[in-house]
């Protein structure tokens, strides 16, 4: 191969990634721009769509738990929860969780199962534990596990920001869980 078929067949291959790469480059500042409004992200083998899975985990609610009573002691807890999501959707996502550890923990003590005490720190494992016993129903321990993953998701930074949307239907699917587990 002589020089001049070298530097072809090198601009031939060097064609497309050096001009999607120009483009990234000359429209930088509009991209920047366009992340926050990502529903999907996708890196390698690692693909999270928050919006989607925050609606999946809604809809699922919604099929197999009751309603939240209309006069309900988590009102409160609604209205605390919405207004932080107004402000931080992130920080309400997190707060809705904390909550729903806690309710764990005290299904679990109220239910009188033997737990070690290392496990008052795992929400999963207790949510696993009121399934093996029967406290929670299948539904509930999936969602009690998906809602955990969403949640984990947020904090540990591998979705875009989270909309005030997702985080009041992530808020709801929470509150409807826990009003499921006070009916136990």
């Amino acid at each position: 191969m002589d020089i001049k078929t070298f530097i072809v067949e090198l601009t031939k291959a060097l064609a497309w990634p050096l001009t999607v790469l120009g483009a990234v480059f000359a429209f930088r500042k509009p991209l920047l721009r366009l992340l926050p409004q990502l529903t999907n992200l996708k890196y390698d083998k690692f693909e999270f769509q928050f919006a989607k899975e925050v609606a999946a985990v809604e809809k699922q609610a919604q099929a197999s738990l009751p309603p939240i009573p209309d006069k309900s002691s988590l009102d409160a807890v609604r209205e605390k929860l919405i207004k932080l999501a107004m402000t931080s959707p992130e920080a309400a996502i997190i707060e809705a969780w904390r909550y729903l550890e806690t309710e764990l923990l005290e299904l679990i003590v109220r239910q009188k199962i033997d737990f070690a005490p290392t496990v008052r720190t795992m929400p999963r494992v207790i949510g696993a534990l009121l399934y093996k016993e029967g406290v929670l129903t299948e539904a509930q321990h999936d969602l009690v596990v998906r809602l955990r993953d969403l949640r984990n998701e947020v904090t540990h930074g591998r979705t875009q920001e989270v909309d005030i949307e997702r985080a009041i239907s992530y808020i709801e699917s929470i509150l409807r869980l826990v009003a499921s587990m006070h009916d136990v």
